[in-house]
């Protein structure tokens, strides 16, 4: 069994919102514990957000169940008609997130004794309001998240494992029920990293310099991860087309496969490259092997302007110019993302990298 960050500081969100309400000598505490899970968000962004738009949400539910009580009275119809009231505002001001918590706000208040009403009322407000400040104090302060080495470890991880299943697949070595599996696995993989690029993504920062190194960053991420889609998109082209590729000439199954391992190789070590691990003005061979490139192209040509097909062979054609269409696809990608590490690495805000090993990439 394994414990996230996350799951920590919800835990610990709950116990410091009861020991405040506690302190302060409130009764209403058990609404303070449920606003604080309800508040509790993967980034610190996401948190300050949820600040303000629970405050917000809070006081229109509040507002309305007060008035509501106050000129109508409590009963079963009216806080139903009350609630679809809040709901309707909510849904209009875009803050349909926070109606769960905005309900139990309303119910609660509405349903608190006649005697004192309003002082009850206000004071399970404050109760919500403390336990959504507590979830956000401990979101700030407290196991700040790293989702850098989250997003990275997924990509690495993936480019990885898609990278071995071409080179098996370019040897015609690939069990094809095992790579079916494989690619349904690596699919939820790229939702991972679009994931975790959104919440590394909105992280922020008060220094100006971090700002900006922040924002180079999100730039070659977003590189590394078109780069790792293009790779899998050449993976499942080799899948489906299978038979086609099988069906090459030796001597054009060997020129695909060159290339393709120039540039296998040349993905692998841009990733290394940007751990510091690989030197930044290296890699020059997968734009200077003109050679390996002008054969692919010359392939590619041929297929696509192969005369010698009858009309039921096009579709082979067809196949075979959406295989090294992908591979050149791949390419394109590759060459950006070099470009980018590159230049991120060699400016002087960026030459450390604070990657490290880990294994556990729960949010």
């Amino acid at each position: 069994m394994k414990l996230g960050a996350r799951t920590i500081k919800t835990g610990i969100a709950i116990i410091l919102s009861l020991a405040i309400a506690n302190a302060l000598k409130l009764d209403t505490i058990t609404f303070t514990a449920v606003a604080a899970v309800f508040a509790m968000q993967p980034s610190v962004k996401r948190s300050l957000k949820t600040l303000m738009d629970q405050t917000l949400g809070n006081i229109i539910g509040a507002g309305i169940a007060i008035v509501t009580v106050l000129v109508l009275g409590s009963n079963p119809l009216l806080i139903g008609l009350a609630a679809i009231l809040v709901i309707a505002v909510l849904n209009r001001l875009h803050l349909d997130t926070v109606i769960g918590l905005t309900m139990s706000t309303l119910i609660v208040v509405m349903m608190t004794p006649e005697d004192h009403f309003l002082q009850y009322a206000l004071l399970r407000f404050g109760s919500t309001m403390l336990g959504i400040v507590s979830a956000f104090i401990v979101n700030t302060f407290f196991f700040p998240p790293k989702y850098e080495e989250k997003l990275f470890h997924v990509i690495d991880f993936s480019t990885s494992e898609i990278l071995k299943w071409i080179r098996t697949t370019l040897r015609k070595n690939a069990e094809y029920p095992f790579l079916k599996k494989d690619l349904k696995w690596t699919k939820k993989q790229l939702v991972k990293m679009d994931f975790y690029f959104e919440l590394f993504r909105e992280e922020d920062y008060y220094s100006k310099q971090k700002r900006i190194v922040q924002m180079r960053k999100v730039v070659v991420y977003r590189a590394m991860i078109s780069s790792t889609k293009s790779a899998y998109n050449l993976l499942k082209m080799l899948h489906h087309n299978e038979n086609v590729y099988n069906h090459f000439p030796i001597e054009t199954r060997q020129v695909i496969r060159d290339r393709v391992e120039t540039l296998l190789s040349a993905h692998e070590q841009i990733l290394m490259k940007f751990l510091g691990r690989v030197p930044v003005d290296s890699l020059y061979f997968m734009s200077n092997d003109k050679e390996s490139k002008r054969a692919l192209m010359e392939v590619f040509l041929a297929e696509a302007t192969n005369e010698g097909r009858t009309e039921e062979d096009f579709s082979e054609t067809y196949q075979a110019i959406k295989v090294v269409s992908a591979i050149l696809n791949y390419e394109e990608y590759l060459e950006r993302l070099n470009l980018l590490v590159s230049s991120y690495k060699r400016n002087s805000q960026s030459l450390s990298s604070d990657i490290s090993n880990i294994e556990d990439v729960e949010q």
